[in-house]
């Protein structure tokens, strides 16, 4: 299994949710973050703001589903024209993917991991 972290403009959350879902990956945590990229922030006329608003959305997937749901969040989160891949502007993201060993769901206490049910 991997677990999927985005972190993405608030107002691409709902197209990257849409997205998902119309690939089948329907489970997923979102939570509101602050943070900067390579930019160090923004500067709007004299104020500097060094920490941006962002959502981040978390999921577990099978190994299997981590492509397309990469592929996903990339497409529904990049702001600017969508036609190529390297258009896009910065501060649209980043994705973070990891191995994700186990998993246990708290109501049945059943374990999975990336060979199936423990």
């Amino acid at each position: 299994m991997k677990l999927i972290r985005a972190i993405i403009r608030p107002e691409s959350t709902q197209r990257v949710i849409d997205a998902l879902e119309k690939n089948g990956i329907y489970a997923m945590t979102r939570m509101n973050v602050t943070g900067r990229g390579k930019e160090m922030g923004i500067t709007r006329g004299t104020v500097r703001y060094n920490e941006i608003p962002k959502e981040m959305l978390m999921m577990a997937v099978p190994d299997a589903d981590a492509g397309k749901a990469i592929a996903a969040i990339e497409t529904a989160a990049r702001t600017g024209t969508r036609d190529t891949r390297n258009e896009g502007n910065a501060g649209d993201g980043k994705i973070f993917v990891t191995e994700l060993a186990e998993s246990y769901t708290i109501r049945t206490g059943a374990g999975e991991n990336g060979a199936g049910q423990v």
